[in-house]
């Protein structure tokens, strides 16, 4: 209609120029009302055999129908330009939308990649920060994250631009005002991890084997299993694994008591075993007596003991001199030379995959029921827009 009010203006100006007088738009706009712009610019007339040919009118017909097609075309096309502009629209959003979420698995599968060993991802953002500032803080809401009490967890903050120290997690439980917590982030803390507060209930089974059983490399113990908890299998109870430096042969020998006879070396070798059971609220410390320093070891010397800082605590000795002498006293728990993650192979069956000489197994099921849900915030010391310094944030459960 629009197009064919065009071509009638055109056409109303052309007669009035013709007869040398220049119409005022009022004039046209009075014609043009006149005119029903939803009828066709061609108007088709009956001829009827013996009637005189007229070319002029024929010609003017053909002109009529050339126009209409012209008009339909200009109205086609600007259809297929709105089509062609909106399909464009939603293919670049959608590019956007997909370069965004490529570069989300990029980073989130290079942070994987470095941090594998660590454990199961809980939370992963890349984008869509909701931030927020207070004081001298940008505060980012990161939402919800459950969480299974007595687990361990470790944070990630990827921040360019950012002093380390000015970085902190905030937990807030929305069950129980006691249970929230602040953590650093593992990758700007020495590798700092938190324990979840309540408690990860434990259940303990201990297998052993007889002494007929030939074990040449794993060992299948039949067990019911259940896949949404996590399993830990220690083995070679009251016993301690050296590892001889020289050869790289590691044997199992008897723990040490004081009560019994002392561990004496004879070559530089490693000395490895598993404190276990302890009652870590009442600081379990396991006692030592030894006749001179090691080279390095992974508890505090000046102490005078090990403490039980967690529920599996791995005690490492370096030693590397021969003549080296050591016996420990452990009243309130268990010592086992081995620990690893238990492998299931079935659901009523786990794989042992330890030293082929170890006879007695400890099997821990962690039952991960106990979850509690956690508003989680991110502390960053700064007003500044930080927006595109954050590569990624996320919480892996150890």
């Amino acid at each position: 209609m629009v197009e064919k009010l065009k071509f009638h203006k055109k056409r109303l100006i052309e007669s009035f120029i013709k007869n040398n007088y220049y119409p005022s738009n009022q004039e046209i706009e009075s014609a043009l009302v006149s005119i029903n712009a939803r009828l066709a610019l061609f108007e088709a007339e009956t001829i009827k055999p013996g009637s005189t040919f007229n070319t002029k009118e024929i010609n003017h017909d053909f002109e009529m129908i050339y126009k209409d097609i012209e008009i339909l075309y200009k109205v086609l096309e600007s259809i297929l330009l709105n089509e062609y502009s909106q399909l464009k629209m939603q293919i670049e959003a959608s590019l956007q939308e997909l370069e965004t979420k490529a570069l989300e698995f990029l980073r989130r599968s290079k942070e994987e990649a470095n941090a594998t060993a660590l454990g199961t991802t809980i939370l992963f953002k890349t984008n869509g920060w909701n931030l927020s500032t207070r004081d001298q803080s940008t505060i980012l809401d990161l939402g919800t994250c459950d969480l299974i009490q007595g687990s361990t967890i470790a944070c990630f903050a990827n921040i360019n631009n950012v002093v380390n120290e000015t970085v902190s997690f905030k937990f807030v439980s929305k069950e129980r005002e006691d249970h929230s917590f602040l953590a650093l982030p593992y990758n700007l803390a020495n590798n700092k991890t938190y324990t979840v507060p309540g408690e990860l209930n434990v259940n303990k089974f201990d297998f052993k084997l007889g002494s007929s059983a030939v074990v040449n490399d794993y060992i299948a113990i039949e067990h019911e299993m259940d896949f949404n908890n996590k399993y830990k299998t220690l083995g070679g109870e009251n016993l301690m694994s050296v590892t001889n430096k020289r050869t790289g042969i590691t044997t199992l020998v008897p723990f040490p008591y004081i009560n019994d006879n002392a561990f004496y070396t004879t070559e530089p070798c490693f000395i490895e075993f598993y404190m276990v059971d302890g009652n870590i609220s009442q600081d379990s410390i396991l006692e030592y007596s030894m006749n001179m320093a090691p080279k390095a070891c992974n508890f505090n010397m000046e102490e005078g003991f090990i403490r039980l800082k967690s529920d599996i605590e791995h005690v490492k000795i370096d030693v590397d001199e021969p003549g080296y002498t050591i016996a420990f006293n452990y009243e309130h728990g268990r010592i086992y030379s081995e620990c690893m993650d238990a492998v299931i192979s079935e659901k009523d069956k786990f794989i042992y995959n330890g030293n082929p000489s170890v006879r007695t197994i400890m099997l821990r099921e962690y039952v991960r029921t106990e979850i509690e849900p956690y508003n989680v915030y991110v502390y960053i010391n700064t007003k500044e827009n930080i927006v595109n310094s954050i590569e990624s944030i996320y919480i892996k459960e150890v």
